[in-house]
C-alpha cells in the first residue's frame, strides 16, 4: 500500500513540475492541519505553521518578551483587578482586529481556553490605546506568557467572517489544499532574513520525503528514527532538537479498574532503557515522570540523574494486587495510536512488555483526526501520545497536561484528576518548588505510562542553512 502511494505521488510530480521554481524553499509535514484557526491549533503540524503565519502582541525571546506593535503600556489603578493600557504603533493591526480576536479567548469555546481564565475583559479607550483586564493577582509574566502564544494571534475580524484568514505573521496564507499542500507568500517582501514564498507539502510518509529530498525538489522534513542511520543525515545537513517533547501513554481515569496497583505495574513493565537503546537507537532522552530531565536540571540545585523503574517482577506483584486482576487478566485492554510505521514500531515493543506481565493488548492504528477526537472524548484503554511544548517552560509540561479543568483534548488527555495538583496549578504566583511538588504528585499517582524524550531530527538542504532565521521554526 505504501509503495502505491509513492508511485502515484511520482506520476502527480511529473504532471506538476513547471511549479516548483515559483517556491523558494519546499518543506514537509506529517499530516494536514485540521485548522489555521489560532485557537485550535494543537497539533504539531499546526504549530509549526503558527510560528510562519501567526503572531500575537508578544514575542517570547531568550532574554524576555517583546512585542513588535506596542508603543508603551502601564498598569491602571482598579479597585478589584489587574488593568494594562496598551499604546500601540500606527503599523500595528487594527484596533478592531486586536479587540475581536482577544475577545474570542473569553467568549468562544477551544481545548485551551482554561489557559486564558486570566483575561476578564477587553476594551478600546482611544485612538490606538486597548485596555485589558485580567484577574487580581496575574502575573505581568503570565499574562505576557499567555498573549504570546498561538491561539492569542491576532486574525483580521472582517476577512474571517467571510471564510478568509488574514494573519499578522511573517507570512501570509495564499493557498491550502487539504491533505495536499500550503503555499505561504511573505508579508513583507523586503525581508530578506526569509524566503518570499514556501510551499508546505503534506507527506505522512518519511520515505516520500527523502525520495523528494535526494530529487533536490525537498528542503526540509522531519526524520523517522529508521531513517536517522542514512549517510545524508550527517552533522552538516541534520537539525537537532531536543527537551521540546514528552511521549506517553495516557491511562484512562475513567476506567475504575486502573487503579494505581494497575497503573504501577504498566510503568514497572516497561524497559525504557533497553527500548532507547535499541529500537530508538539512543534518540531519545529519559524523563522525571512528565518532564524532560533538562528542565528538571534548570530548577535544582543538584542535577536529578533518577531514571523512571524497570522491574518486571514488581511489576506482576503490582498487577495482581489491582483490584479488578481477575477481570483484567481475562481483558484484552484497546491500545491506541497513530498508524504510522514509527508509533506502531514503539507500540509494538510497548504491548510486548506489557503482555509479558499477564495483560491482553490489542493495538488499534488510527488517523491522526479521529483519534484526537475520541482520545478527547475519553475512549480506549491505552492511548500513545506526545506532547510538543507551547514555550520553553516547565510549567508547559504540567498545567495543559493535568489541570483537573482541562481534561480532554486542552491537554488532560489521560482525565486526571487531583484537586491538590489543580491547587497549585491555579495559583498566580508558582515557583521552583510549586513544580517539584506537582512533578513528584503526578509521578506518584501514575496517570500516564512515563515513557522518553523524542530527539526530532530534520534533514535539510543547502538551500535551506542559507536562511539562518528559519532553524527556529522547525
Amino acid at each position: 500500500m505504501r509503495t502505491l502511494s509513492l508511485v502515484f505521488f511520482l506520476l502527480s510530480l511529473t504532471f506538476c513540475q513547471k511549479e516548483t521554481p515559483q517556491f523558494d524553499l519546499k518543506i514537509a509535514l506529517p499530516s494536514d492541519p485540521a485548522h489555521l484557526d489560532p485557537l485550535f491549533l494543537t497539533d504539531l503540524s499546526g504549530q509549526k505553521l503558527a510560528k510562519f503565519l501567526h503572531q500575537g502582541l508578544f514575542t517570547r525571546e531568550k532574554n524576555g518578551f517583546i512585542s513588535p506593535w506596542i508603543l508603551s503600556y502601564k498598569k491602571l489603578p482598579h479597585p478589584k483587578n489587574e488593568v494594562w493600557r496598551f499604546h500601540l504603533h500606527s503599523y500595528a493591526p487594527s484596533l478592531s482586529d486586536i479587540e475581536y480576536s482577544l475577545s474570542r479567548l473569553i467568549f468562544e469555546t477551544y481545548p485551551r481556553k482554561g489557559d486564558y481564565q486570566f483575561l476578564v475583559s477587553i476594551r478600546l479607550s482611544a485612538e490606538n490605546q486597548i485596555d485589558l483586564e485580567f484577574k487580581q493577582g496575574t502575573k505581568e509574566t503570565e499574562w505576557k506568557e499567555k498573549l504570546s502564544l498561538p491561539f492569542a494571534s491576532i486574525i483580521g475580524k472582517e476577512e474571517w467572517e467571510k471564510g478568509i484568514l488574514k494573519s499578522y505573521g511573517i507570512y501570509k496564507l495564499i493557498t491550502w489544499k487539504k491533505n495536499e499542500f500550503l503555499d505561504l507568500e511573505l508579508q513583507n517582501a523586503k525581508d530578506l532574513e526569509f524566503p518570499k514564498k514556501i510551499r508546505f507539502l503534506i507527506l505522512p510518509q518519511s520515505t516520500t520525503s527523502l525520495f523528494l529530498y535526494k530529487k533536490h525538489q525537498l528542503d526540509a522534513f522531519k526524520l523517522t528514527d529508521f531513517l536517522l542511520s542514512l549517510p545524508e543525515a550527517n552533522s552538516e545537513f541534520t537539525l537537532t532538537k531536543r527537551g521540546r517533547s514528552v511521549q506517553y501513554v495516557a491511562i484512562n481515569q475513567n476506567n475504575p479498574c486502573f487503579d494505581i496497583h494497575f497503573r504501577k505495574a504498566l510503568n514497572l513493565a516497561i524497559p525504557r532503557e533497553l527500548i532507547i537503546q535499541k529500537l530508538l537507537e539512543n534518540h531519545a532522552d529519559f524523563t522525571y515522570g512528565p518532564v524532560p530531565f533538562m528542565y528538571l536540571d534548570k530548577i535544582q540545585k543538584e542535577p536529578n540523574k533518577f531514571k523512571e523503574k524497570y522491574d518486571k517482577d514488581l511489576a506482576i506483584d503490582e498487577l495482581k494486587k489491582s483490584s479488578c486482576f481477575s477481570k483484567i487478566k481475562n481483558t484484552k485492554l484497546e491500545f491506541r495510536m497513530r498508524g504510522d510505521d514509527e508509533n506502531q514500531a514503539k507500540g509494538r515493543a510497548i504491548k510486548q512488555t506489557l503482555e509479558e506481565i499477564g495483560l491482553k493488548i490489542q493495538i488499534k492504528p488510527m488517523e491522526k483526526a479521529p483519534l484526537y477526537k475520541e482520545n478527547g472524548e475519553g475512549k480506549g484503554d491505552l492511548t500513545l501520545l506526545t506532547w510538543y511544548s507551547d514555550f520553553d517552560s516547565i510549567w508547559n509540561f504540567l498545567d495543559p497536561l493535568f489541570h483537573p479543568n482541562k481534561v480532554g483534548n486542552g491537554g488532560n488527555r489521560a482525565f486526571y484528576k487531583n484537586a491538590e495538583v489543580g491547587k497549585i496549578l491555579d495559583q498566580p504566583f508558582k515557583n521552583d518548588k510549586d513544580a517539584v511538588k506537582v512533578i513528584e504528585w503526578i509521578r506518584e499517582d501514575k496517570p500516564w505510562i512515563f515513557l522518553w524524550s523524542i530527539q526530532e531530527n530534520y534533514l535539510v538542504s543547502k538551500d535551506f542553512l542559507r536562511y539562518n532565521a528559519l532553524v527556529d521554526f522547525l
